[in-house]
């Protein structure tokens, strides 16, 4: 016996494990560096170091809970999903260009046996957040797109009484 649609309580059980892993992080990034001082230059390193390397779990939650939607045919969530990883990636855009710059500032301050580390270090750290950027951005452009045509899709086999065009 197969199975074609999954019971709404595993449906929900999924978007709600996709949440945890966005969350999760997030949370735990948010307590360790609380309270902010963007103004100085060792928090603003170690914010955005530590910030990269928790980027990967809530990338994993999006692509989890965008699938779900795709899947369950949930144009709607899928174009909320869609809209807010494309503001993700638009915010992440500063932060591309201004990490380089703490990066070498911080650089310049440490001992010069230690100064390739870092370099090396913020290196890695911006292609986590170039990758990040990019897949944002693509999984965003993606799921809008493709809510769209579930919405249509939808719209054109729902019964004639039903029908919304």
């Amino acid at each position: 016996m197969t199975r074609t649609h999954l019971s709404p309580w595993a449906v929900w059980g999924l978007y709600l494990f996709a949440a945890v892993l966005v969350l999760s992080p997030l949370i735990d990034l948010g307590t360790t560096v609380w309270p902010p001082r963007f103004g100085d230059l060792s928090w603003r390193y170690g914010f955005f170091g530590l910030a990269a390397g928790y980027v990967q779990t809530p990338l994993i939650g999006v692509v989890l809970a965008m699938a779900v939607a795709y899947w369950q045919g949930h144009a709607g969530s899928l174009r909320a999903l869609g809209i807010v990883s494309l503001v993700v990636a638009v915010v992440l855009l500063p932060v591309l260009a201004l990490w380089p710059m703490d990066v070498l500032q911080m650089r310049a301050l440490r001992e010069p046996e230690v100064q390739r580390g870092v370099l090396i270090g913020g290196v890695i750290q911006e292609l986590k957040y170039l990758g990040a950027c990019i897949v944002l951005g693509c999984l965003g452009l993606g799921s809008v797109g493709t809510s769209s045509d579930l919405g249509s899709a939808a719209r054109r086999e729902s019964p004639g009484i039903l029908r919304r065009d």
